[in-house]
């Protein structure tokens, strides 16, 4: 992993995650870009002069030079041996980034979310939403206060269907360099009388498919699938959730009302989005 593009909008949530990325980034000898996209706060009217259209542009873009600069500093006094580069982009946020995360080949774009009630307060029609629909990079959300003590274990939540098992030789090459584990996780919501036989039909197909050495998996119930993950990562004490996204289907698959009782039980680990190959 060379590149990790990090947004900003300088918030506590998004400086927080710029520090996790900052610590993922040194651990892996990876460059992080830092990235701001400032929109103008001034609505303009065709009588309004452009002077005043101009100036306004100009304050917005100094405050954001500003605060990139503060942070900059206050990062490489904490990461002194760390690659970092800085970019500011006037524009629409979603857009600006996927299309800069693009143009530096960026392995992983990461964006912050604030805590409890994640889902309806921050990724709903939110940017990071809009990252995640938008992007075909790995994104990683990184909840509030979260910080990177190295990552020994990946839960990667799956449904067993083949783009799932075949996505996690992409999710080895993002663990192999953390050296962790991959804890394949199947949540059942129906009560079954063959879940000895599931597991071992999981196993097979992983082990088939899935070329990397520190694997495993597991089988649990559980009416509510983000909760039997929930209760299972914290089991497990996993440091980070995978889950495999479809752009189409992504907003109904992951945030539909019944699964979002939710994905708030997720926050206090990050999340790792890979997105599957269009068809």
């Amino acid at each position: 992993m060379r590149n990790i593009l990090v947004a900003t909008d300088f918030s506590d949530v998004s400086k927080n995650a710029v520090k996790y990325a900052a610590s993922l980034s040194e651990y892996l000898g990876a460059t992080l870009h830092l990235l701001n996209v400032y929109e103008s706060t001034l609505y303009y009217t065709a009588e309004m002069p452009y002077t005043a259209v101009e100036s306004a542009e100009k304050l917005a873009r100094e405050e954001a030079e500003k605060k990139m600069e503060h942070l900059k500093a206050s990062i490489s006094k904490s990461f002194p041996g760390l690659s970092l580069e800085t970019e500011i982009k006037r524009g629409v946020s979603a857009e600006s980034i996927t299309d800069f995360a693009d143009h530096i080949n960026a392995d992983l774009v990461v964006a912050g979310a604030t805590g409890a009630g994640v889902v309806e307060r921050t990724l709903i029609g939110s940017t990071t939403t809009a990252i995640i629909n938008k992007s075909k990079k790995l994104v990683l959300i990184v909840p509030e206060g979260i910080k990177f003590e190295g990552v020994s274990k990946i839960v990667y939540a799956t449904d067993l269907h083949d783009d799932n098992i075949q996505a996690a030789n992409d999710l080895a090459l993002f663990a192999r360099p953390l050296n962790a584990e991959i804890v394949f996780l199947l949540v059942d919501n129906k009560i079954r009388t063959d879940s000895e036989e599931l597991s071992e039909e999981m196993s097979e197909r992983i082990h088939k498919h899935v070329k990397y050495p520190k694997i495993s998996g597991y089988v649990c119930t559980d009416p509510l699938v983000t909760n039997g993950i929930d209760l299972f990562v914290k089991k497990s004490n996993a440091e980070m959730v995978c889950m495999l996204t479809h752009h189409r289907k992504f907003p109904r698959m992951l945030w539909d009302k019944s699964l979002t009782t939710k994905f708030a039980y997720h926050t206090h680990v990050p999340l790792l989005v890979m997105h599957a190959a269009e068809v």
